[in-house]
């Protein structure tokens, strides 16, 4: 009885730490880590930037393509996508979707938006970019890299499949970054055994060089 009980504790103790370890499961506990309510006004074009996030990295992506769109000269909110109302979509002449990867899937916030309101989102341009540490070794915009190319495949292609209607503009994968000391335990324990190294792996002119071809697109 005793040897069914520790079984039993074990499988619930497994059970607490994978679903801790899900993308998402208690995520934006740190009100710092959110980037949003931020808007400028310059031409008549406007555009929505919105994002996921677990610990900032991300956040930190989409506020520096919010600069450079508003530098750019058109109208543009950022919203953090649990922040924004999608009944404004249609109010948008572009939308530019970002999240990271975590555990090898999109965050729920942005796959709850496309699930939703996909075919919404279907009737304005829009690009998508996810942030992950599997091109962190990337310092050109080489979008031939096999890293980037598996990155393309294995994250981003998956997602967008499933909604045929929608046709981005433009898709990105950028370095995002972690530190092991924000993750939960499991997450912690699957990062180290992959071997994956901690930091912040942005590259602030691949983020720029994407931002000025969107700007570019959108026109």
């Amino acid at each position: 009885m005793k040897k069914q009980f520790s079984a039993l504790c074990l499988m619930l103790a497994l059970g607490v730490m994978l679903i801790a370890a899900s993308p998402g499961y208690c995520y934006r506990e740190k009100p710092d880590d959110l980037v949003s309510d931020n808007s400028c006004t310059h031409g008549v074009k406007k555009i929505l930037v919105t994002y996921d996030t677990e610990h900032g990295n991300t956040a930190l992506v989409a506020k520096q393509i919010f600069d450079d769109l508003c530098a750019a000269d058109y109208s543009v909110d950022l919203i953090f996508v649990e922040y924004f109302d999608p009944a404004e979509i249609l109010n948008y002449d572009g939308i530019v979707v970002g999240s990271p990867i975590y555990i090898g899937k999109w965050l729920p916030g942005i796959n709850k938006l496309l699930k939703r309101h996909h075919a919404t989102i279907a009737q304005i341009p829009s690009a998508f970019f996810i942030t992950c540490t599997n091109v962190r070794d990337l310092t050109t915009d080489n979008e031939s890299a096999p890293k980037y190319q598996e990155s393309l495949t294995a994250f981003m292609n998956p997602v967008l499949e499933k909604y045929p209607d929608i046709v981005p503009v433009s898709k990105k994968v950028l370095a995002g970054g972690f530190q092991f000391s924000e993750l939960y335990p499991f997450q912690r324990f699957l990062m180290k055994l992959a071997k994956y190294p901690e930091g912040d792996f942005r590259k602030s002119d691949l983020i720029d060089a994407w931002a000025e071809d969107l700007a570019d697109t959108f026109k």
